[in-house]
């Protein structure tokens, strides 16, 4: 396991807020009128009281308050409308910054992002195999390097920096073609307490498919969305979940975990059940090709055009495994929304989620709402903007779930 601890209190200690007492009170206040402001775009005063139920007065302190400190942007009044003129306050995107790692089995990435999810600085490394020893080493040298190129951006506006990586990185004996033994490290250092130590802001780990829908429920699709299950496609296939606008990440933090789940796969005039992974997963996509073509599923994203032969049958096999998966998902989570992301090409993408829509076409008829199924905003990328939001989630949003549990 990447760490077996996933943040660090003592680095935050105004996030433990469970609206116990007066302080504790207004700081959650602040935070759900920043979360409302963030998920609407811009908001009056006039409309955060209407969404909160909180007194005008009460309303007036926060937003005044958020704008002195650089957290909430005054707009142009709205004109042309009964009464005074409203005065609707967005997001400053200057306003805090976020690191993010993404760690897999071929890569690492780092990103800086601002307020609104815009990355302001990414840097990339590779590797044969993903040691800790090199990783953290490229997270240190990277924020280093990104620090001084960003000179502007005051320390104190940094919120932290989120881990994104899969759990029980020891077991990629199984996984990687790597020498037997190569990944022991793993099992005996915390790279999160690690990295924690060496920087002055705290350092956060979640899964990456977590995280990810973090990104989107901040930044993207799910943006507004009170629910959605979030999949993304990567090395193996993974989830993350969002109910009533709060990502939820399970009690042991592994929320999502679909991998193992069984679903019915066509095998000449029969079907037999396999793992979700082992039809929905790149790697099971790479199992289909040549050497080189395996290479170009891993280091070129963005360019699959000589994968088309195979790249079409997996995609009929990936979409037919999620599509059953959601079905099941649905039923028991009542939810109205998928997001269907990845490190595939946007085209592959967009393929992936018209042919689950079209496989659940009529599923879902009798639900009241209407049901989505939506592409990801991020790509390849949401697991390293999703690490970085989970420190703004932490800090400026009143995510209950995941914050405020002992």
């Amino acid at each position: 396991m990447t760490g077996n601890s996933f943040f660090s209190i003592e680095k935050v200690p105004e996030a433990r807020s469970g609206g116990a007492t007066q302080a504790e009170t207004r700081i959650y206040n602040e935070r759900l009128v920043l979360s409302l402001v963030r998920r609407h775009g811009q908001l009056s005063k006039v409309d955060l009281t209407r969404l909160t139920g909180l007194a005008p007065q009460t309303i007036t302190t926060i937003v005044n308050r958020a704008a002195d400190n650089d957290l909430l942007l005054r707009r142009e009044p709205l004109r042309g409308r009964l009464g005074q003129p409203s005065v609707p306050y967005s997001l400053n995107p200057k306003a805090a910054y976020s690191f993010g790692l993404k760690v897999d089995h071929r890569s690492a990435d780092l990103a800086l992002i601002d307020f609104v999810g815009e990355v302001v600085a990414l840097e990339q490394t590779t590797f044969d195999y993903p040691m800790p020893d090199e990783i953290m080493a490229f997270a240190r040298s990277a924020t280093a390097r990104t620090c001084r190129k960003q000179k502007s951006i005051s320390q104190r506006r940094i919120a932290g920096l989120g881990i994104a990586s899969p759990f029980y990185q020891g077991n990629w004996d199984d996984d990687i073609d790597a020498p037997v033994g190569r990944f022991e490290a793993w099992k005996e250092i915390d790279i999160r307490t690690e990295l924690d130590e060496h920087f002055d802001w705290p350092v956060y780990l979640l899964n990456d498919a977590t995280v990810s829908a973090s990104a989107e429920l901040m930044f993207g699709s799910g943006l507004g969305r009170p629910d959605f299950l979030y999949v993304y496609v990567g090395h193996h296939v993974g989830a993350g979940l969002v109910l009533d606008h709060h990502l939820f990440a399970g009690r042991n933090k592994l929320a999502g975990a679909i991998g193992d789940v069984p679903v019915a796969a066509m095998e000449g005039a029969g079907t037999h059940l396999v793992a979700l992974k082992d039809c929905a997963s790149l790697k099971a996509l790479a199992a289909t090709l040549s050497e080189s073509d395996r290479m170009r599923v891993w280091s070129s994203v963005d360019d699959w055009r000589a994968l088309d032969g195979h790249l079409t049958g997996w995609l009929e096999r990936a979409s037919e495994g999620l599509s059953q998966f959601i079905v099941t998902a649905v039923s028991v989570l009542d939810i109205d929304n998928v997001v269907i992301d990845g490190a595939i090409p946007a085209r592959a993408r967009r393929e992936m989620a018209k042919a689950i829509r079209r496989k659940l076409a009529t599923a879902f008829l009798g639900r009241p709402e209407s049901f989505s199924v939506l592409e990801g905003s991020f790509g390849h990328l949401g697991p390293v903007i999703g690490g970085a939001s989970i420190p703004l989630l932490i800090r400026y949003s009143n995510d209950k779930d995941l914050l405020f549990k002992e």
